[in-house]
């Protein structure tokens, strides 16, 4: 492995809390009830939409998950800049550099977003690329990675595929990695139940310097 290609919500950042306060005010809107965390977990899927419909057993028009979304990023801005990295996120990346391997960041959470909650964390010095949400979600971040290697072997021209290993908390990234055929490690920060991450197939670690050396970086 020469490049990681991390997540940032539940991964890097540690805002578990933040997401599901959040999520709460979203709920709250619809007048729907708020969840503690075990019930994140045991609903917790995407695309988001879907996530919300089983927290509110029925369907969502186009209408109300729309406002559904802006309520949540409303609540969450206001909460993100309060989130911690990771206890071990910026010895995770000091690692990797120290190492000569390139690093880079895809996430869900949108562009700009993602942008502001970056800045003053000293996490962007230690990416090739940085990229956030632009447009829609859509069924899950499989295509989004796609592209993201693309503009990474464009940008490093030794870098392959088979290069490239996926840090990330959740089902989806797991998938992802799959559908483009990427390693991938799991990181169990909480997003979902551990026997669910086992399930997928994939090394699932308890720290991210530990996701690090399942994958054999550094070793």
């Amino acid at each position: 492995m020469s490049h990681v290609i991390w997540d940032w919500n539940g991964t890097l950042l540690d805002d578990l809390s933040a997401i599901i306060e959040a999520v709460n005010e979203a709920l709250c809107s619809q007048g729907a009830q708020a969840i503690e965390p075990e019930q994140y977990r045991d609903h917790y899927t995407r695309p988001v939409k879907r996530f919300y419909e089983r927290l509110l057993s029925r369907s969502l028009s186009d209408r109300d998950w729309a406002h559904l979304d802006e309520s949540f990023h409303d609540a969450y801005r206001s909460r993100m800049a309060a989130a911690p990295l990771a206890a071990d996120a910026m010895q995770a990346l000091a690692h990797v550099q120290a190492l000569g391997a390139t690093q880079s960041l895809l996430s869900m959470l949108r562009h700009q977003e993602l942008m502001r909650a970056l800045e003053g964390r000293g996490v962007r010095e230690f990416m090739l690329h940085v990229e956030g949400l632009t447009g829609t979600a859509g069924d899950g971040k499989a295509r989004h990675l796609l592209r993201h290697v693309e503009l990474l072997c464009g940008a490093r021209g030794d870098l392959t595929p088979a290069d490239c290993l996926v840090i990330g908390d959740s089902l989806d990234d797991a998938r992802a990695a799959a559908e483009v055929g990427l390693r991938c490690v799991l990181y169990d920060s909480g997003t979902h139940h551990r026997h669910e991450l086992e399930r997928v197939g994939v090394p699932v670690a308890d720290g991210l310097l530990q996701a690090l050396a399942m994958a054999g970086i550094g070793q």
